[in-house]
């Protein structure tokens, strides 16, 4: 017997345009949704989606296209068993990319260190890649819904960015901060 509530969505689109498909396939993805077939997606019934998948069920409606929506309460236990596995592997995917992501960030830090290159610009070009990777982070725990295994050493990754940035934009004060107070100095 099944443990979730699930929302099924099933679909048709014309062929023309494709962004129509494009921008349904996106928002679908974005959700966290699970195609379990062509133009049928799968996600867990929760406030936040099922007002989504409406606001998406207008938008093929009005783009000449065909929805079925429906719910389902009662799943066998294999079924929802394979529907968990399939939300988890996709998490699994993101989490991985993600921490690729901070594994970068990283390297950037430490070759800017190694670099000696102390200035307020790499601070701020740093900041930037840090908030992309805090929204990707998120944007992967909003879908998380079965809670990956991955998501402590993604998270971890995050606050290490997150200190190493701090380390880094200390010793750009440090470094600049010096230099600064030198020039003021001399021009009193």
């Amino acid at each position: 017997m099944s443990q979730h509530a699930w929302i099924v969505l099933s679909y048709k689109v014309p062929s023309e345009p494709s962004t129509v498909r494009v921008r349904i396939w996106r928002n679908l993805k974005g959700l966290g949704g699970v195609y379990i077939q062509q133009s049928v997606c799968v996600a867990p019934d929760t406030a936040e989606i099922r007002r989504k998948i409406q606001q998406i069920k207008k938008i093929i409606d009005s783009s000449g296209g065909e929805t079925l929506l429906l719910e389902a309460t009662e799943l066998s236990q294999h079924s929802e068993e394979q529907l968990v596995q399939l939300f988890n592997q996709q998490r699994t995917k993101e989490y991985e990319e993600f921490l690729d992501g901070c594994g970068l960030f990283l390297k950037e830090m430490e070759s800017e260190t190694r670099k000696r290159n102390f200035t307020f610009h790499e601070v701020e070009e740093n900041e930037a890649d840090l908030g992309k990777l805090k929204r990707w982070f998120r944007k992967i725990l909003k879908r998380d819904f079965f809670q990956s295994s991955l998501e402590n050493q993604a998270k971890s990754q995050l606050d290490l960015c997150e200190a190493k940035l701090a380390e880094f934009t200390d010793q750009v004060y440090r470094s600049e901060g010096q230099k600064e107070g030198k020039v003021l100095d001399e021009e009193s």
